[in-house]
């Protein structure tokens, strides 16, 4: 007789499965997981616990797990990931958004908020997160999203026209401040996620990302700091007197940064802020005068 296999059957089986392999967050996973499998939410699952799933049902729930077991991003599987309230299209190509990077779309908005048609540079911009954030927080402003990868900004034209900020969104192939003749202008503010992985740490990296997520987008030479160095430096032609440099770091990096920002010698104020582990994770830079 064929076995049945419940939900409530299902959920508990599947985290211990995936937690043997170490995979993070095994419960969780296979949760989600179950409920692209079935078009239903995560409460559903539990609503109806009794619902045995039908042969269809399991050969592409196991199809799943056999990928999460191999330490793909939960993200790719389920094809996309929320970021400051956006659900945001992901896949193989493109960094997966982190919850750290929101400190950003903070930091940039508090600017923002009382400038009525500002602009928002976001270089690195991957699958737009933080310049679609900005976006669809601040109905007035327009954005450049620059990346030198054709594959992210694939992603970030199709978030883009999914949110339907496409209209207020320009995204630019090249490297860093390379494709900015097309846009012309000042920006009020410049956002960044720059790699900022040391060349020896990527070895050490997890499985999940190492062997998955885009090498370019996470290491940055020897220092880990070689590409937060050049937009320090290049920013000086494109943001306006007074506007604001903001760009991620890495967990050590703030004193470092903190000195190459000042003596690039254009910021009239510079600091960092922390993110909810208490790690200084955010370059502040406000620019002075032009000069």
């Amino acid at each position: 007789m064929t076995e049945t296999w419940t939900i409530g059957r299902l959920i508990p089986w599947a985290a211990q499965y995936l937690a043997k392999y170490q995979v993070a967050a095994p419960r969780l996973s296979g949760e989600l997981m179950l409920t692209l499998v079935l078009g239903c939410t995560r409460v559903d699952l539990y609503l109806r616990h009794e619902q045995p799933l039908n042969p269809q049902e399991l050969a592409a729930f196991k199809a799943l797990l056999l990928r999460r077991r191999g330490q793909e991003p939960l993200a790719y599987i389920l094809g996309q990931r929320e970021f400051y309230g956006l659900d945001l299209e992901v896949g193989p190509g493109v960094l997966v958004p982190r919850p750290e990077s929101e400190h950003l779309v903070e930091e940039a908005l508090k600017r923002l908020q009382d400038q009525e048609r500002p602009r928002l540079l976001d270089l690195c911009t991957g699958s737009g997160a933080v310049a679609l954030a900005c976006l669809a927080h601040h109905p007035g402003l327009t954005a450049v999203g620059v990346d030198i990868s054709p594959a992210a900004l694939d992603f970030a034209r199709r978030n883009g026209a999914r949110l339907g900020l496409e209209g207020r969104a320009q995204w630019l192939l090249g490297d860093l401040w390379q494709p900015l003749a097309a846009a012309g202008g000042f920006f009020e503010v410049i956002t960044a996620n720059p790699p900022y992985v040391r060349e020896d740490e990527w070895a050490g990296l997890s499985p999940e990302v190492k062997d998955f997520e885009p090498r370019q987008a996470l290491v940055s030479g020897a220092g880990g700091l070689e590409v937060l160095e050049q937009i320090l430096v290049g920013a000086r032609a494109f943001l306006r007197a007074n506007g604001w440099l903001f760009m991620e770091m890495g967990q050590g990096q703030a004193a470092q940064a903190l000195d190459l920002a000042r003596g690039v010698g254009i910021y009239q104020e510079v600091s960092t802020v922390k993110d909810l582990a208490g790690i200084e994770r955010v370059l502040c830079c406000q620019r002075g005068d032009y000069g």
